[in-house]
This record gives C-alpha cells, structure tokens and sequence, in this order.
C-alpha cells in the first residue's frame, strides 16, 4: 500500500540532550529497562530532526519500522503525505512535529523564535509548543511542575542583566512556576521563556522548528556552547527573541493552562479539544478517548498521533496497524477513515493537527 494511503508508524529515535532522565520514558514506551543519562529525549514525529553540535543537518529525522526515512516519503508524494495546502505553505515539511522528554532535573531556560524572527534562521515558521503530561513522578520531595512567562517585574534589562552575570536564581524567580499533574496541557506561545521541571514525561506538539535560545551556559554537569545557548547570534541579538510580554497569576494560567473542551461523542468514546485556533494559529491539539473504538473521518491534511494510555489497533482499508502506548504516527492527508480500537477495551491518544496555513 501507498505510504500516503496508510497510517505511517516510526522507529526508537532517542537523543542526547542537556537534562536527565529516559527510565520513565522507557517504561512507558515499552523499552527495555533503563536508568536516568542524558539520552532522555525521544522524537517521534519529525521531518527536520534535531540540531545538535557536530550532527549533519538530517540528523535524527524519523524513519519508519523498515528504516524508511520520512523525508524521502514526503519527497515521493508530498501532497499525499502534507496536503496540497501545507505542501505549498511548507515544502516538504511537516507542520505539526511531536516528540517526548523524561525528566528527573529541570531543563534549560529557553525561548524559540516567533513566526516574525523566523527570518534570522531562513526558516518559515517559528516555535510554539504544547505540553500533554503523559506522566510525573516526584524528584526531592516537590510536586511535578513546569516555569512559563515572566512575572510582572522583570524588564528586558533586568533579564540581560541576570543572564550576563549567570544569577540563575533570579532568572528562575522571575518566571511562573505551575505545578501539573498527567493529563494536564500547557500551551507555550513562540518567543515566552520556559522550562519543564523535574518529574515530567512531556509529549510535545511543535511547530516546524528546532531553533532554541538557551540563557544558561552550565546545567545539569553540561556546559553549553555560544552555539548551543544562542543558534549563531551573539547574547545581545539572542536575547532580543524573547517575549518580554509579563503575567500576573491569572493571565499565565489562562494564556498557558489548557481545558478540554468541545466534547464529540461516538458511544462511550469521545474527543475533545484541548488546542484550537482560540488559543493559537500554530497547531491544534486533540484528547481521544477510545472505549473501545473510534472513527477518525479523513482530513485534508497531515496529523499526528500518539497513544498516552493504552497500545491501539488501527484499521483502514482492510488493513491492521499496531500502535504501542508512546509511539509517534503520521496520517498523511490522503488517509480516509481510520478505526482506532483499544486493544485493552480503553486507551487515550493525543492528535496534533497543523495549525493556519500562511502564505508568507
């Protein structure tokens, strides 16, 4: 069968990052055991890869359980894969990406482009992100939590004066701190500084970027590069990428903390909207619970899906896919109805769709 025509399921694609964890992650998706290193970041969904210091540019780029790579998939028919409108917004690129953390430490400080600064690294998209917790754990004895956005007294000056002179502690007191719990999804705009605290398994839905400024330059036993912190800007244009945009308590909490809404029911299963175009024109993301099946009408356009609880069963054509609970699948747009049963009698997947198609 035509990739384009069948649900495309991806291989093991573990990288090395700056935080620690993995053996959560692995338990999860079914993995042999593992302890807590720095291989700890699993992409599941990717048509860019990663960017990693002395990797070539195709680096980590998904491939399938036949090790077909995904960019040469898109390349052969890339309006089956993306859908005509997303192969003329997004060349031979997906727009919705997702990928998966575990975490015992938290990660780096950071920031990714906006869509207007995208422009710096001859990219067409800049990076929001979204969060579904998948599942927690508790590290020293505190509650599983992620930073997001600035408070309402940091300036742009007190943040390049914190980050020169490396006081950490400030830079950390100067963003929100949410406590989460698995289930919950924090939406995180392109240009706000964040960072995941420990104890999280985080599937993240992204825009078509790997592009991140990194404000600290010694984490976790690493010592980060001027290229790793700051993508080949120097500290001063680097730190103009930031969203210096502050929030009180309620405004981070209603700008990053998403509720399920929109209920759609097919018997005792139902999606729901957690991400949609009242939240951000970068991508959507829907929860569905399958008990214990669900049809998924066809879309004109791509989108992933990754089950969060429960291995899936998925049938279109005739044909029987395997999907295992923490691993990443493409349905291209030419897909038609695809059947989703849980092979448990419940299981609960997470579909990230592309978001508004620009032009520009």
């Amino acid at each position: 069968m035509e990739w384009s025509h069948r649900p495309i399921i991806f291989d093991h694609n573990r990288i090395t990052r700056s935080y620690i964890g993995g053996k959560l992650l692995n338990a999860w998706r079914g993995m042999p055991e593992a302890e807590d290193n720095h291989q700890c970041e699993e992409l599941l969904v990717t048509s860019i890869g990663a960017i990693a210091d002395g990797k070539p540019k195709d680096y980590a780029v998904s491939r399938t359980l036949d090790g077909k790579s995904l960019a040469e998939i898109i390349r052969q028919d890339p309006e089956g894969i993306l859908g005509r409108a997303y192969q003329e917004s997004n060349p031979n690129q997906l727009s919705v990406l997702a990928r998966a953390g575990d975490t015992i430490v938290r990660l780096v400080m950071q920031c990714h482009p906006q869509k207007k600064d995208a422009f710096r690294f001859h990219e067409r998209h800049g990076k929001a992100e979204a969060w579904y917790i998948a599942r927690t754990r508790t590290e020293d004895g505190g509650a599983p939590c992620v930073y997001a956005g600035f408070k309402p007294h940091v300036t742009p000056a007190l943040w390049k004066k914190w980050v020169e002179s490396q006081n950490i502690e400030a830079m950390l007191e100067g963003l929100h701190k949410i406590d989460v719990k698995t289930g919950d999804v924090i939406l995180i705009p392109a240009g706000m500084p964040h960072a995941v605290g420990p104890g999280c398994i985080f599937l993240e839905i992204h825009e078509c970027s790997d592009i991140t400024i990194r404000v600290e330059k010694h984490i976790n036993g690493v010592d980060l590069s001027a290229s790793e912190m700051y993508n080949g800007l120097d500290q001063e244009e680097g730190l103009k990428l930031f969203d210096y945009t502050v929030y009180d308590e309620a405004e981070i909490r209603k700008t990053c903390v998403m509720e399920q809404r929109d209920p759609l029911y097919q018997g005792n299963s139902v999606i729901t909207t957690a991400i949609d175009e009242r939240n951000t024109d970068a991508f959507g993301m829907k929860i569905l619970t399958i008990q214990p099946e669900l049809r998924l009408p066809a879309f004109d356009g791509h989108r992933v899906l990754i089950p969060v609880d429960g291995d899936l069963i998925l049938e279109c054509d005739g044909e029987q896919y395997k999907l295992k609970q923490g691993w990443g699948c493409l349905l291209p747009a030419a897909l038609g109805t695809l059947t989703l049963r849980a092979e448990k009698g419940t299981a609960k997947a997470v579909l990230g769709l592309p978001g508004k198609i620009s032009h520009e």
